[in-house]
C-alpha cells in the first residue's frame, strides 16, 4: 500500500516540475522574441538606408551630367514601384529646377499670395511639398528621397509624429537615416 502512495506523490511532483520548466521556457522565449524583432527592425532600416543611398547616387549622377537634369519621377530611371523593406513605395520629389517663379533656391521665401497666379502663396510647388526640419526649412535643395517607414505614413514636417520613423535623405545626401536622428 505504501508504494502506491509514493508513486502518486512522485507523479504530482513531476507535473509541477514540468509546469515550472514550461513557464521558464515561455519567459525566455518572450525575452528572445523581443530582441529578435528589434534586430529585424534594425536590419530593415539598414536596408532602406542602403537602397536610398543607391537611388540617390543614380539621381545625383544625372544631376552632375551637363546634358540631363533630375527626373520628375523614379519611373524615369527605371525604378517605378521600388518598394522599401516595409512594402511601401519609395517617395521622390524633384526640387531643383522645379521651383516657383521668383525663387532661385529653397532658401528664398515663397512668393507672396498676391504675386502667385493661383493665389496660393506658392501653390503646390515642390518647396511646399518638400520635407522640412523643425524650423520648416527644406532639408534638401536638389531632391527629396525617403521611405515612409514602418507605419507607411508621412507628412512634410519631420516633427510630425508620423514622420519620425521615416528613413530620409537630408542635407543633399550628407545624412541618410531615420528622421528622428536628424
Amino acid at each position: 500500500m505504501r508504494s502506491g502512495v509514493d508513486n502518486a506523490s512522485r507523479a504530482a511532483f513531476t507535473i509541477i516540475e514540468l509546469m515550472i520548466v514550461v513557464a521558464l521556457v515561455g519567459v525566455l522565449a518572450g525575452l528572445g522574441s523581443t530582441n529578435y524583432f528589434q534586430y529585424v527592425e534594425k536590419a530593415r532600416v539598414a536596408r532602406a538606408i542602403s537602397e536610398i543611398n543607391s537611388l540617390a547616387t543614380v539621381l545625383s549622377g544625372l544631376a552632375i551630367d551637363e546634358d540631363s537634369e533630375l527626373p520628375d519621377s523614379l519611373a524615369e530611371i527605371g525604378h517605378a514601384g521600388s518598394l522599401d523593406p516595409w512594402g511601401n513605395p519609395y517617395q521622390y520629389l524633384r526640387i531643383e529646377g522645379n521651383l516657383p517663379s521668383g525663387m532661385t533656391s529653397t532658401g528664398d521665401s515663397l512668393p507672396d499670395v498676391a504675386a502667385s497666379p493661383d493665389g496660393g502663396g506658392g501653390g503646390g510647388s515642390s518647396v511646399a511639398q518638400a520635407r522640412k526640419d523643425r524650423f520648416l526649412v527644406p532639408i534638401n535643395s536638389d531632391f527629396d528621397l525617403y521611405s515612409m517607414g514602418p507605419d507607411g505614413r508621412s507628412l512634410p514636417s519631420l516633427q510630425a509624429p508620423v514622420s519620425r520613423d521615416d528613413v530620409i535623405r537630408a542635407a543633399n545626401g550628407a545624412f541618410i537615416g531615420v528622421a528622428e536622428r536628424f
